[in-house]
């Protein structure tokens, strides 16, 4: 095990080996467990999170990023707002991710952001060109502008957040949706007093219109840490998934209309041990 942190191929060496042993249908983050020769502390959380749907390979929904709005229409991110948050995004080798410490040094406002390979390879959606500015409630159009997913609901783009100056491999990512207000809903697992107080604080009306909400996850899939695009794959269109974040890799979906909550480990390493995060999965659109 290198240093640094499990890398793609050691994490999904990991997987198929827990699984060999007898692990079968304990899938995610928490089959890394019985990796014994890093010196690690387990913790099991529960944290609110983009539904994965049924039938998907995903174990686990997207964890939430609760957000802000600025006075000048900034979207940022809120670090502080639950016990633990930035922990939720320690796995897919983004477990030392500066990004996911509360003493890292950053203003939290999220990015347009997606990979130069995206780039190259035609990437194609609203926002291509303010990739690197800042996100602005201003920005999003009042309906999706692709003709392809013009009949589904929400506006997205992918993001990164607490993550400048860092490691390409250490960036974390996400997706922000805008989303009729009166759309969001929530599992059966959320209570009242929680789902008022998140709609309160956490999903914020558009200041320009009441009626339009927002919400954020981190978008490292829970499967094997492949990152989904909400309104990229034609592939989501063809399998019946257009309106839904969705991973092309192995086909794990995830409703960006309804939180639900989850329960899983993270991994804690010991403080001044070796670099944030690891190589791999994750990483950015």
């Amino acid at each position: 095990m290198a240093e640094k942190g499990f890398d793609r191929r050691s994490f999904i060496k990991a997987c198929a080996g827990v699984s060999a042993a007898g692990a079968m249908g304990v899938a995610g983050f928490g089959i890394v467990r019985p990796v014994s020769d890093v010196d690690v502390e387990v913790i099991p959380i529960t944290y609110p999170g983009i539904h994965v749907m049924e039938g998907s390979p995903a174990p686990y929904g997207l964890p939430v990023i609760p957000l802000e709005i600025t006075s000048s229409g900034d979207l940022i991110g809120r670090p502080d707002a639950a016990e633990n948050q930035l922990s939720w995004y320690k796995y897919c080798s983004h477990e030392r991710a500066p990004g996911t410490e509360p003493s890292f040094e950053s203003d939290n406002l999220l990015s347009y952001f997606v990979t130069e390979e995206k780039i190259h390879k035609g990437f194609d959606a609203w926002y291509k060109d303010l990739i690197g500015e800042t996100i602005n409630v201003e920005d999003f159009p009042d309906s999706e502008p692709l003709d392809k997913f013009s009949e589904f609901p929400g506006v997205g783009a992918a993001f990164k957040w607490r993550s400048e100056g860092v490691d390409p491999e250490d960036t974390i990512t996400g997706i922000v949706t805008k989303m009729p207000a009166d759309a969001l809903s929530f599992g059966s697992r959320v209570t009242e007093p929680q789902k008022q107080e998140w709609l309160d604080t956490w999903f914020p009306l558009n200041p320009n219109d009441d009626s339009e909400r927002f919400v954020a996850s981190c978008s490292f899939c829970t499967h094997f840490c492949c990152v989904p695009g909400f309104h990229e794959s034609e592939l989501a269109i063809s399998s019946g998934y257009g309106q839904t974040i969705f991973c092309t890799c192995h086909l794990s979906r995830y409703d960006p209309f309804k939180i639900s909550m989850y329960d899983r480990t993270i991994f804690v390493f010991p403080q001044g041990e070796g670099e944030g995060g690891g190589g791999g999965g994750g990483g950015g659109h």
